[in-house]
């Protein structure tokens, strides 16, 4: 997969640009707040059909304006496709090759990306929503319907959570929605399980090619109940669902809360068997995201049969020269194309690599090297 090109009118602080992107590296240099991340959120939102900033579409567009609207050319199996994503008030539409399309659906398949960000470190610090999150993104991007299936957990969860703020419990009602709850939710674990598994088979690669200690590090699973992540399983865990929901009916009811099943799960990130986030150094975490994000971005190879994009902003930052050599090989070896921010060329020394470099000033982009490159 390739971004060949990517026009874009009153997005952020970007009045119109039009750019012509190297097929390896494109290394955005410029201030903060001049533009660089709007530039990867624009190419984020063509391959996923959502900002990573999790903005709504009124704050995409440029101050003052009615809409934005995003137009990119793709090369992807040989086939070139023209992309269009627009947002116009609280409304955003998509087209694939001039027809509209559901984005998270159907887009993916002709661009797909993984993307690091200065907030990516929250999977570290943040909350235990923070990972279920990131974990359901990566089970979403091989099993389409793992969407649905989470969305209709959560309609089932307000459901019962709505019954437990009456005066009185209705036996029947409960039954009915705990029962529903029980069933999405051992699937919602299993499919957690098994893409919890395959990131833990190969995030030791590239651990080790980060310049840490694979064995040191783990990933665990932390749910109320235990799971070996078999569909054989899932009978037997929509069962202890649901004698769990109903041992905890009264407590729920009288809390007007749901207290169990995978919306209170967590993943945990271990450093030598001890918290990560406590115990770990900045470098160290900041090494294990990588190695996470790179995960991520092999399953998601495997589920596309392409390269996806790599999206990097600011990937230097807490980082020491090592750390920045060994990304750089890392990157060099990976074969995606990738899009990368920095403050100054400096701080990701790239020549010896083919790419293109821009120069981005008050959301304007100005190509340092002539393309493409002999």
């Amino acid at each position: 997969m390739v971004l060949e090109w990517l026009r874009l009118v009153d997005f952020r602080n970007i009045t119109q640009a039009s750019l012509q992107f190297h097929p390896e590296l494109n290394l955005l240099i410029g201030g903060n707040g001049q533009g660089k991340s709007n530039l990867l959120e624009a190419v984020g939102l063509l391959a996923t059909g959502r900002s990573f900033r999790r903005s709504p579409p009124e704050v995409l567009r440029r101050h003052g304006c009615r809409g934005y609207r995003l137009q990119g050319e793709v090369r992807s199996f040989d086939l070139t496709h023209r992309l269009e994503f627009q947002g116009v008030g609280n409304r955003q539409t998509a087209q694939l090759n001039g027809k509209s399309v559901t984005m998270a659906s159907t887009m993916d398949r002709v661009l797909a990306a993984v993307l690091l960000t200065p907030d990516s470190p929250d999977l570290v610090h943040g909350g235990p929503g923070e990972r279920r999150d990131f974990l359901d993104w990566v089970v979403f991007s091989s099993h389409r319907r793992h969407a649905v299936t989470v969305k209709d957990y959560q309609s089932a969860l307000k459901a019962r959570n709505r019954l437990l703020k009456k005066n009185s419990l209705h036996p029947e009602e409960m039954d009915a929605w705990e029962d529903r709850l029980a069933v999405l939710g051992a699937r919602i674990r299993v499919s957690r399980q098994q893409t919890l598994e395959r990131i833990k088979e190969s995030i030791p690669l590239f651990l080790d090619e980060l310049g840490l200690d694979s064995q040191l590090f783990r990933l665990a699973y932390c749910g109320q109940l235990d799971s070996d992540g078999t569909d054989a399983e899932e009978n037997r865990l929509a069962d202890h669902y649901r004698t769990m929901l109903q041992q905890q009916r009264n407590n729920d009811h009288r809390l007007h809360t749901t207290s169990v099943g995978p919306h209170r799960d967590d993943v945990r990130f271990l450093y030598a068997n001890r918290p990560l986030g406590r115990f770990g150094s900045r470098g160290q975490k900041k090494r294990f995201i990588l190695a996470l994000k790179f995960s991520e971005l092999q399953l998601l190879q495997t589920a596309v049969q392409a390269r996806p994009l790599l999206l990097l902003d600011d990937p230097a930052a807490e980082l020491d020269g090592e750390g920045v050599a060994r990304l750089l090989k890392l990157v060099n070896q990976k074969g995606q194309q990738i899009f990368m921010t920095a403050v100054k060329e400096g701080d990701f020394p790239c020549e010896h690599l083919p790419h293109q470099t821009f120069h981005v000033q008050a959301g304007q982009f100005k190509p340092l090297t002539e393309y493409p490159q002999s």
